[in-house]
């Protein structure tokens, strides 16, 4: 694509963006980039929005000039990728760059967003393919973590525990900081900062709060006896940085795999949210304390965690083939 220019973004690497005015399209990038505050979302939308100036690059278009048609193409493109994304990935790449086109519709680099009509593909918003652990699984991954060895054995115990019994996202988890441990009324408490920057505190059961302490105290031992600024994360490499998304991915499954879950490639972060969910139902939680407990904004969204596990179980086909 002629008249583009390499930008030194601040999320990531190198961004190509078009002309004209590349400097000014650049600085309203990076502007629209840090408009949102989860660096999560930033790096999903860098993403997404390099994907679909690739995507330009290779038809030699011009997305500045890009209609709704051109948008169509790109999610029908999208949609039979191999291997073929799930609709809801494919929807949240489309509402990435069209957020980026409103952006500069508001900068008065455009006049209108016409990406924004192009169609997505319809959603089930009630179903989720994620399903929660069965107890004796989560008990067995508990067991295998602490059972580990090596360097990390004590924070991955800490972390296992803590997924289970917390139920955060993994962004939430690699955000943490040693100040967002506390105490009140007699309880351990963490605070958890979720999406939109709203904030949850959690009470943190005694054998959660247990192995956090181990692990804080070994690598507090380990880093020299000195105490922890506030700012530290609480869960750390051993570089200091904070674990990410990514490597609690590969914790969780690994984790999965010694403890011998069935389809343990299927045990993510947000299985072991699910889990929490399907398992303080089972306990008697309402519906109200699992939304508020798992940042929900609507308590459909819990119903949703709740009911997945229970599809299979609660299905009429077996009342019906007793008839037959």
């Amino acid at each position: 694509m002629s008249g583009q220019v390499l930008v030194g973004e601040i999320v990531g690497s190198a961004l190509e963006l078009p002309a004209p005015e590349p400097d000014l399209i650049s600085r309203l990038t990076v502007g629209w980039l840090w408009s949102f505050s989860s660096p999560h979302t930033r790096r999903a939308y860098e993403r997404n929005l390099r994907e679909w100036l690739a995507f330009c690059e290779e038809r030699d278009l011009d997305p500045l000039i890009a209609t709704r048609a051109h948008g169509d193409l790109y999610a029908r493109w999208l949609e039979h990728r191999d291997p073929r994304p799930a609709p809801k990935t494919v929807g949240l790449k489309l509402a990435s760059v069209s957020s980026w086109y409103t952006y500069l519709v508001l900068e008065d680099v455009l006049p209108v967003n016409k990406f924004a009509g192009a169609s997505r593909p319809k959603i089930d918003r009630t179903h989720s393919e994620t399903v929660g652990l069965e107890r004796s699984e989560a008990r067995a991954m508990v067991a295998a973590a602490e059972a580990g060895s090596g360097r990390a054995q004590l924070r991955t115990a800490a972390l296992i525990r803590f997924m289970l019994s917390i139920g955060p996202r993994a962004a939430e988890v690699s955000s943490l900081t040693i100040g967002s441990l506390g105490f009140e009324r007699g309880f351990r408490t963490v605070r958890i900062v979720g999406k939109g920057q709203k904030v949850r505190l959690r009470n943190m059961p005694p054998t959660t709060a247990a192995a956090v302490d181990r692990y804080l105290a070994e690598r507090l031992e380990r880093e020299g006896g000195v105490a922890f600024e506030e700012s530290a994360p609480l869960f750390a490499t051993s570089g200091g940085r904070p674990v990410s998304p990514r490597y609690l991915f590969g914790l969780v499954r690994r984790v999965a795999r010694e403890a011998g879950v069935e389809y343990p490639d299927r045990v993510t972060p947000h299985a072991l949210r699910h889990t929490f969910a399907t398992l303080g139902d089972e306990e008697g939680a309402s519906l109200a304390e699992l939304q508020d407990a798992l940042g929900h904004v609507s308590p459909e969204t819990t119903k949703i965690y709740i009911h997945a596990k229970k599809r299979l179980e609660t299905d009429p086909s077996q009342r019906v083939a007793m008839v037959l």
